[in-house]
Order: C-alpha cells, then structure tokens, then sequence
C-alpha cells in the first residue's frame, strides 16, 4: 500500500530515483541504475546517505513544483547522490547528520535550478557543478558542528563485507584484491569506483560491466581517455601517483564520455577532442589540488567541469566544421542511439529548420551550368544555378535556334521558390539576339526575394516587360513572379538562380540547398533536400491529393487495420499523440510500442521507433519509412535506417564497439511507386517498399511490403508478399 500511494502521490517516482543514478553517466538504463544503487550500498552508510538526499532532492523539486520530466530523469537528483556519497563517506550516521543530508540535497538543487537557468541560454548542461558547491559549502561548515561524528569505516574493511553480505561476501573482496592486472587497468576500474567514492577494484568492475550494458562506445571512449591520461603523465613526468592517490582520474573517464560520446557524436574527431581535453584536466587536476589543499578540500569533479563547458560552449560558437565533430542535437540518452541516428539523418532530414525553397519553375528543367561552373559561377557566385528546358533529344530550341522564341524556356514562368518579399526588382533591359550578351547589365532584368534574415534568393536573365511584381510585395511559394527571358549577360535564354544572404542584385551566394525535387533519369529520383549538379533534369513534386490526404495524421486519431481473410484476429489500432516536445507518433494500444513521424507538405518520414520488433508498428514503420506526397510513375525513394533497429542482436552488439570509425552493418529502404488508377469514380495509388539488412554491403535478409492508397487513406497492407494483409477498418 506504501509503495501504491508514493506512486500515485509522486509519479515515477523510483525511475526519478534510478535515473539520478544512472545521470551520472549520462545515462538512463534501467540496469545500470540497479548496478549503481547496489554498488553505492558496499559502504552501507554511504550508499543510505546517497539514496536519502536522492529522495529528498526529488521530492523537494516535485512539491516545489519543478519541470516534472526533469524530476522523473535524475536531472535534479544526480548531485544530491554525489553531495550524499561524499557526506556518507566523511561522516557517521546520526540525527544531526540526517538534517545535514536533507538540506545540503535542497542545496544542490537550489543550485542546480540556478545554473539550469544561467547555462541553458548558451546550450550548456550544469553538470556536477551544484554537487561541487554544495559539499565544499557543507564540508567548510560541518567543521563547527559539534554533534556530527567523523566516520571510522574503512579500518575494518572485512567486517564491514562480512555485515553486507556474510563470509562468501569477504572471500569474493579479497579474490579481487588479489587479482594480477596492469597497474594502468586496476587504476582505470579504481577510479570508476571513486565516482561513487567507493575505492576497491570490485566496485569498478561492477561499474564497468553497466557501462558497457548501456554504452559500448562510451566504455571504449572511457578507457581511452584514461589511458590517453596515463601516457600523458608518464611522458611529461608527473607523478602518476596524482592519477592514483584518491583515484582522481575519473575526471578523465567522465570527460571522455560526455565530450567523446554524450553531448557530441561519437567519432574520429570526437575522440581527437578526448586526447585533446587530457593535458587541459591535468592541468585543472594539479592547480586545483594545490590551491583548494589550503583550505583541506578535494578538487573532486571540478577538473571534469571546466574542460566540459570551455569545449562544449567553444563547439557550439564555431563559424566552421560543424560536423567535427557533430553535436548531438536531439538526446537519446545513448551514444550509439545518437551516432546511427546522426549518420541517417544529417542529410535525410537536413532541411528541418530550415525554410524548404523549391526549385523555381514548373515541369522539367535541366541544369545547363551548375555549382563551380565552367563559365560565370566561380568564386564568390559559386552557388548558383542556369535551369534551361529541353526535348526529348536534348535539344534547348525548336527550328534553327535562331531567335529567343525559338529556345523551350523563353516566356516560361518563373515563380517564386519560397514565401517571402520582393526586395529588388529590376526591369526594362532588353533581351539580347541570340549569341549576343550585355556586358554593361551582368544580370539583365531581375527579381531578389526576401524570405528570412539575411536569407534572400535572386532569379535573373528574367524578359523584358515580364516581372509581375513590385518591391515590397508579398508573394506565396509557386506564385508567377515574371518569365524567363534573355536579358543581360546571356547568349541564350536560361534563368539564372541563386541564394545569397544580402538584398542586392549580384550579392554573393550562399550554399543552400532545395527541397523536393525530382531527378529525372533512367531510375527517378527524389531528393528531400539537395543540390542539383551539372546536366541534371529536375522538377518540383507535384502534390496528390489522395497521398496529401492519406498522410495527414493528426493528434487523437486512431487508425485501425484487421487481419484479411482471419475473422479471429484481433484488430491492430495505432493512435495517433505528441509528445511534451510536439514530435508527433503512432502509439500501438495493444505493445505499446512508438513510431515517431514528421509531416511536411511534401513529405512523411518516420525517425524513430521504440518497441517490440515483433508489433505491427513496426512494420509499418518499414514499410513507410519515407514517402512523398507526389506521384511519378516508377520514381524510387532511397534513403538509410538507423542501425539501431538492426535485428541481430550480437552482430548489433560488434558493431556498437567500432561504430564511430567504421559501419558494417547497414539497412536500406526502397520506395517505388507503381501505378495510379484514376477514372471519374475513384483513384488509386499503388507503392511498393523493401527493407534489406546488409553485412559488409552483401544482403542477409529482407522485408516487402505492398502499400495500396483509396478513398483518401491508406487502404491496404501487404507483409513480406502477401503473407499478412491488413485491411483498414
């Protein structure tokens, strides 16, 4: 009944309680935590001091009333444990010292929400800052406090395993003391231990092993950094007694983790950043020891603060190399989750954030000069684009090419790629004969949009008289802006298009790309967000109404399938809710499992999945993984899925372990679409999927998948050739 109505009083409150654990790592593993909380209770009264301010942290931060979801995910809790653990260590356990716990716990989260609110508008995390402040503020006051006793454990070490868990207890302590490592590895699993100050080889080694349960990679990242330390000691000649007395050189293994494969995606140059960061906690270790000594405290954490908030803010103000490394920019809470999800995404879902700008015509186009081209686009106008029409042959004009008239694109619309206003507008330049150029007008007769700060596009070459629009106008995406002509610096006619971040006619161009185009070649294909190259033919998808409407899931809807041809099948029903962020997903109502989406005018992606492999969630899931709301016959989407829904667990496994440096597993995804019915009584849409699981690039296994569209919905779902159908209810 306790446990009922403390859950019921405090939601979630033992995963508050596990999570504030398992944050010190960066983690939220279930597991982990449970290896953590057992291993802080090796020194009994530590580990009650640690889990009594854990308590006390949260439950002060619920019925204060702070962000519930940072109270369930340790945010608020994890310095508190540390605060407890330090204190347990120090003192013995009386009334006086439990008033002691509770409030120095109120203390780090005092501090803790004051530094959330500081750090949180430059994008830094606060760390073990509060655990620093609160236990060299209790440790400097507990120095007067009379009634609180200095604790004697450690002395008699055997009695104190013997009391945790009888004589098998003693043996298996003394069986680790006795084990024959390298001096650097016992050090590596001693200083483990220290960060729960808990200094014995046993406790490192638990540590270690939910280390590697959680993370692979943030267990290699850790023991590199350790060692990187060892050898940098040894090298310039500093005591490595340092690394050893107190087992300071978990500085190393928590900067290694956070900066190697936490905050930033696990790579090359994320490790690079961790032997990097060595020198710089050595030095922090070693001025900090020295001038905190006087005053009789211990540097603890203060080393692992510094470097992590000087790099981490020092990443997020670069101008360049944004990609080395990369920081992590939705949290996972796992490396391995956050490296496969990056590698996928960087490109599949580059345009999110930005403005998606459209190619600027109607129908096909092909690039006649593209980035760095060989005549007018180098140097700083190297972004840019020349779009001409052509036939079936190739050819740009009709008859002899001899007039503007002639060349497909003359007089086509031009119509703006995005919403924005009209900045320039510049008219009157007469088209040129064909050969000729206008050497004193570059740019001809032209249009410059405004569509964001300092976010600008500019089409030109434009025909005399055509422009439709005038300077502060307001103009939607697709409408008519003016026609292509043959103005300015310009043979023949062509449009010329470029980004750029200035309001003038000429400025210099931005790399940006489009979104939602169509290469059209032997096998079409679509780009989500892209740069067109020289000779490509292009167009814009062109929205379909039944795929438009059949795609359009909105919070609180529920779509629901049955089995064919099996009356006893249970029906499959998919909710459709946002999270407290507003990430739309599917939730199964039978598993439980989640499948998270984003909706755009042109596209559906899936970017998520949580669950039981064997739901039909995720099958869906696979089966949608990305699709357009356009319809081009025999146009193939292609795009990668995250390795996390590798299906072999052991292979998964391997991988995880080298995944920063080299992917050989691999799943792709394949979307053709087939066939469109469409008479005067209804329409329908056919697409067919295929998932392949790859080793080393050679296919294992495979999924496919039959996706039928009618009445506005997706009508039909056909697994692995039509073993399973679902049928919409």
């Amino acid at each position: 009944m306790t446990a009922q109505r403390l859950q019921q009083i405090f939601p979630f409150f033992w995963q508050s309680v596990s999570n504030s654990y398992t944050q010190i790592f960066f983690s939220k593993d279930k597991i982990f935590g449970f290896i953590l909380i057992a291993v802080s209770l090796f020194d009994l009264s530590a580990g009650i001091s640690g889990l009594l301010a854990v308590v006390s942290a949260n439950s002060f931060a619920f019925l204060i009333g702070l962000n519930r979801q940072k109270v369930i995910n340790g945010l608020y809790g994890f310095n508190a444990l540390l605060t407890g653990l330090g204190l347990g260590v120090a003192f013995q356990i009386n009334a006086a010292f439990v008033v002691v716990i509770v409030f120095s716990a109120l203390l780090s989260l005092l501090v803790s929400v004051l530094l959330d609110g500081w750090l949180y508008k430059y994008g830094l995390p606060y760390l073990s800052l509060p655990f620093l402040v609160a236990i060299w503020v209790v440790i400097l006051s507990t120095r007067q406090f009379t009634q609180l006793e200095i604790s004697e454990r450690g002395i008699y070490v055997l009695n104190e395993m013997y009391l945790l868990g009888g004589l098998p207890m003693v043996k298996l302590y003394l069986w680790f003391d006795t084990l024959v490592l390298p001096i650097p590895i016992k050090t590596y699993f001693l200083s483990l231990g220290a960060i729960f100050f808990q200094y014995h080889l046993f406790v490192g080694l638990l540590i270690a092993v939910g280390l590697i349960i959680w993370s692979r990679i943030a267990f290699i990242y850790s023991l590199v950094g350790f060692m990187a330390a060892w050898f940098f000691y040894g090298f310039t000649g500093v005591q490595i007694s340092e690394i050893g007395y107190s087992y300071i050189g978990f500085n190393y293994i928590l900067t290694a983790i956070g900066i190697g494969t936490f905050f930033v995606v696990p790579s090359f140059y994320s490790l690079l950043w961790v032997v990097i960061s060595v020198p710089l906690l050595a030095f922090f270790i070693s001025s900090g020891s020295y001038v905190l000594a006087s005053y009789q405290l211990s540097v603890y954490s203060l080393p692992f603060n510094v470097v992590m908030l000087l790099l981490l803010y020092i990443f997020r103000v670069r101008e360049h190399f944004h990609n080395k490394p990369g920081l992590v920019v939705v949290q996972q809470s796992s490396p391995e989750n956050n490296l496969y999800s990056y590698v996928v995404n960087r490109h599949r879902l580059a345009h999110l954030g930005k403005i998606p700008v459209h190619l600027p015509f109607f129908g096909t186009w092909k690039v006649t000069q593209g980035i760095n081209g060989s005549h007018t686009h180098q140097e700083a106008w190297k972004y840019a684009w020349d779009f001409e029409m052509t036939d079936e042959d190739g050819k740009t004009f009709a008859n002899e090419g001899n007039k503007p008239e002639d060349y497909y694109c003359f007089g086509k619309p031009v119509v703006a790629p995005a919403d924005g206003y009209v900045s320039v507008v510049e008219d009157g330049v007469s088209d040129n004969n064909i050969g000729d150029m206008n050497l004193n007008n570059n740019w001809g007769n032209s249009v410059v949009l405004h569509h964001a700060e300092a976010f600008f596009t500019q089409m030109s070459h434009l025909g005399k008289g055509s422009i439709l629009v005038k300077k502060g106008q307001y103009v939607r995406k697709g409408e008519q802006i003016a026609s292509c002509g043959n103005s300015g610096r310009s043979p023949y006619p062509h449009l010329h298009f470029q980004f750029q971040t200035a309001g003038t006619i000429g400025a210099s161009t931005l790399d940006y790309p489009f979104t939602a185009y169509l290469k059209h070649a032997d096998e079409k294909q679509l780009f989500a967000v892209a740069q067109p190259q020289n000779n490509d033919l292009v167009s814009n998808n062109q929205i379909v109404e039944l795929l438009d409407e059949a795609l359009h899931f909105v919070p609180g809807q529920i779509v629901r399938f049955k089995q064919e041809g099996d009356p006893q099948a249970v029906e499959t029903a998919w909710k459709v809710e946002t999270d407290i962020y507003n990430n739309s997903y599917f939730i199964c109502q039978q598993t439980h499992a989640k499948a998270w989406f984003v909706r755009q005018p042109d596209f559906f992606f899936f970017t998520h999945f949580e669950g039981r492999k064997d739901c039909l969630l995720y099958d869906f899931y696979l089966a949608a993984y990305q699709m357009i709301t356009g319809f081009s016959p025999g146009l193939v989407i292609r795009e990668a899925i995250t390795n996390v829904l590798y299906p072999k667990p052991a292979l998964r496994l391997l991988q995880d372990f080298v995944a920063p440096f080299y992917m050989f597993l691999s799943i792709e995804y394949t979307l053709v679409q087939k066939k469109y019915f469409n008479d005067l009584t209804s329409s329908k849409i056919l697409l067919e999927s295929q998932v392949s699981f790859k080793v080393l690039g050679k296919e294992t296994h495979q999924r496919s998948y039959e996706l039928v569209f009618e009445n506005n919905r997706l009508e039909q779902l056909s697994f692995s050739n039509k073993k399973t159908i679902l049928k919409r209810v």
